[in-house]
């Protein structure tokens, strides 16, 4: 015996639809699937019940039955012939075959018309035609099977053709329509989003608007805030209008939108507003929270918390050529060059593509922040480029020309072009007027001529032979203070006499020598000899020793009471 059906019904309302889904089509509640055996309810796309495991089978409609068979008489049984071997002669098969052959020609004729009934007929003289001659097996085919019954074949076609040349042309015009359509609903509902929210917020219907933003603005900026900021906002400025909205680019990660705007009796001027694509749908960035805490955090140093804010700025709009300016010069100063090159490079392009009101100061920094990340990366090339590149800005100072050309002649230093590095040393002289930039230009013009041969001997002497060790004006000082408790009073005079040399090679690079003068105990004469040797490169401050003594190891011994 076959349970009960199971029944798809509305838990909230009670109805029962008569088309499978999911939902209640009255009210839109979840519909159950109720288990005819035990009452227990499932999900509606369950076919077993989940406690007592019987079929949930549907509620079959009950149907009439049908007519009981109408009696027919029986057919009368027709008895086949009997079967019989018949040898027809040649002329019989000569005759059928022409026979055959005259009757499709005779149909495919039209009938001659009917003779006139007039006068007895004629004999007819002439020679009977032998074609017309049937077989007697042709005769008994004819007589013994029913002729088959034609079938409509034009009729059956014009049926099905026609049909099925509409639903192809459908098809085929839909494919078409899709892919000339596809590319442009994105754009359509960008424009469309944008408009909704210009209009929301010209009509104050800042609620709406703030639906419309993005998830991580919503999580910087709460409704409150977003509603007492843009009242206060608008309270300020005349009534606006705006018209002539139309996509400006559009990339992956958001868009940029341009339009038209009219502050009160103002002219018109362009705008631009910027989305991301998020969730399958266009979202508004809210930034302006962001920027004031920022600035703060720049201005007190914090670059740490000034790097974060700027990340969280750049998630929210990627953009927005501000979002990329900030993180272009926090990650500057935290010596992410790497990183800093990318961010400085977006921003430089967002600026030249979307006009944000970047004054010619903040692009001047931008430009320097990229220009030294390479040089500092040693992309020597790329470096000089941009160099160049700022030199041939517009309303460039004479204060702003400086760090251009110290950062230059570093980059030139780098690759060994000392004759180009001097150059340039000699041009930041003159146009570094104030400041520790003219003591630094004036410094680094000191090593390029070979003028700063004290520094490089002092940057000798403060040079350590192994990390840890004492400097090496500290290690000849114990070697000499050795020398001199082995010899005691009576040899004071054998002890060496130490002169410290420098000579400028080329560039800032200088050869510094430690030379020592010891009267020899057996010929009485005093002898000279060069105890280090090193190379020294000022402008990079690096060096190496190129000759230094054997030493005792317990000279390299740090001590707490000696002054380094």
């Amino acid at each position: 015996m076959a349970g009960k059906p199971a029944v798809i019904r509305c838990p909230k309302c009670g109805f029962e639809p008569n088309v499978l889904g999911d939902t209640c089509l009255k009210c839109g509640a979840a519909l159950e699937k109720k288990c005819g055996a035990c009452g227990f309810s499932n999900s509606v796309e369950k076919n077993y019940c989940d406690q007592c495991g019987q079929l949930l089978s549907p509620a079959v409609p009950q149907q009439a039955p049908p007519p009981p068979p109408q009696k027919q008489p029986p057919a009368e049984q027709q008895k086949d012939p009997p079967r019989c071997l018949e040898i027809q002669s040649m002329q019989d098969a000569v005759s059928e075959k022409y026979a055959s052959f005259r009757r499709h020609v005779d149909d495919q004729q039209p009938k001659p018309p009917p003779p006139p009934a007039a006068g007895p007929a004629k004999q007819d003289t002439s020679r009977p035609d032998l074609t017309q001659k049937i077989p007697y097996s042709e005769k008994n085919a004819a007589a013994t099977r029913p002729p088959m019954p034609a079938i409509p074949t034009s009729n059956m076609a014009k049926k099905l053709t026609g049909p099925a040349m509409s639903l192809t042309v459908l098809a085929i015009m839909s494919v078409i329509g899709y892919f000339v359509i596809a590319p442009f609903m994105p754009k359509l509902r960008l424009t469309m989003t944008a408009k909704d929210y210009l209009t929301n917020m010209q009509q104050g219907k800042y609620e709406e608007a703030y639906d419309q933003l993005s998830a991580n603005s919503k999580s910087v900026c709460s409704l409150e805030d977003y509603i007492a900021y843009n009242r206060d906002y608008y309270a300020k400025t005349p009534p606006w209008q705006f018209r002539d909205v139309q996509i400006f680019t559009m990339a992956k990660q958001g868009a940029m939108i341009k339009y038209q705007l009219k502050e009160g009796s103002g002219p018109w001027k362009t705008d631009y507003l910027s989305f991301v694509q998020e969730h399958d749908r266009w979202a508004r960035p809210y930034i302006w929270m962001l920027f004031q805490p920022i600035d703060e955090a720049m201005s007190r140093q914090d670059f740490t918390q000034a790097l974060f804010l700027a990340q969280k700025l750049y998630l929210t709009d990627p953009m927005d050529p501000r979002a990329s300016g900030y993180l272009c010069a926090s990650e500057f100063f935290m010596s992410l060059y790497d990183r800093s090159v990318e961010s400085c490079s977006r921003t430089l392009e967002a600026a030249a593509a979307y006009p944000v009101g970047y004054t010619g100061q903040e692009l001047y920094w931008f430009n320097l922040y990229y220009a030294d990340s390479l040089r500092l990366l040693e992309r020597n090339r790329a470096a000089l480029d941009e160099y160049e590149k700022m030199l041939k800005l517009p309303e460039l100072t004479v204060e702003q020309q400086c760090p251009i050309f110290l950062n230059r002649a570093d980059v030139y230093v780098n690759t060994k072009n000392y004759e180009k590095a001097l150059a340039d040393v000699m041009r930041a002289g003159t146009v570094c007027v104030q400041g520790p930039s003219r003591d630094d230009a004036l410094k680094r013009q000191a090593y390029m001529s070979g003028a700063a041969s004290n520094e490089a001997i002092d940057f000798a002497k403060r040079s350590r032979l192994q990390p840890g060790s004492p400097p090496v004006r500290s290690v000849r000082r114990r070697q000499l203070d050795a020398l001199a408790a082995k010899l005691g009073a009576k040899g004071a005079r054998y002890l060496p006499k130490d002169e410290w040399l420098a000579v400028h090679l080329s560039g800032p690079e200088y050869r510094v020598y430690l030379r020592q003068e010891v009267l020899d105990q057996a010929t009485r004469k005093r002898e000279t000899s060069d105890i280090f040797v090193f190379f020294v490169n000022l402008w990079t401050s690096k060096g190496k020793v190129e000759k230094a003594p054997v030493l005792d190891p317990a000279l390299l011994q740090p001590r707490s009471d000696e002054r380094q």
